[in-house]
């Protein structure tokens, strides 16, 4: 299948189970998840869905995302999905936490952390700027 044609179909599906989310929304655990990325197989069968989870307590942390919310929220998008597209058959979803963000935050400290402990080197020897 063409690549343009996969792109095509991932973006459909990313929005098309974004929409699910936000209309069930009563759904404490659909509400949690933001779609960042779908990428379906190129025979159409399956597609990994990836999610973000934006679940907060009163205190603003992030609460765990259990692995029976994520298959439970697999299980009703999966539901919803195929009368809302048009394709032959309805890939059979699995849904993935995007942990990008949290790694990309990760990476950015580590590298502060470098930038300053070479800066406070550089103040204390100036010999070796």
């Amino acid at each position: 299948m063409q690549k343009r044609r996969l792109e095509q179909i991932n973006s459909l599906l990313r929005e098309e189970i974004g929409a699910i989310l936000v209309e069930e929304n009563a759904d404490p655990i659909l509400a949690a998840l933001t779609v960042t990325e779908v990428r379906v197989s190129a025979d159409l069968s399956t597609a990994r869905v990836y999610v973000m989870v934006r679940r907060l307590n009163d205190t603003g942390e992030v609460v765990a995302f259990e692995e029976k919310n994520l298959a439970h929220a697999q299980e009703v998008v999966q539901k919803l999905i195929g009368p809302r597209i048009r394709l032959k058959k309805t890939p059979h979803l699995h849904f993935m936490v995007d942990d990008s963000e949290e790694q990309a935050e990760r990476i950015e400290s580590l590298l502060n952390q470098v930038r300053d402990d070479w800066e406070n080197h550089a103040e204390r020897d100036p010999e070796h700027r």
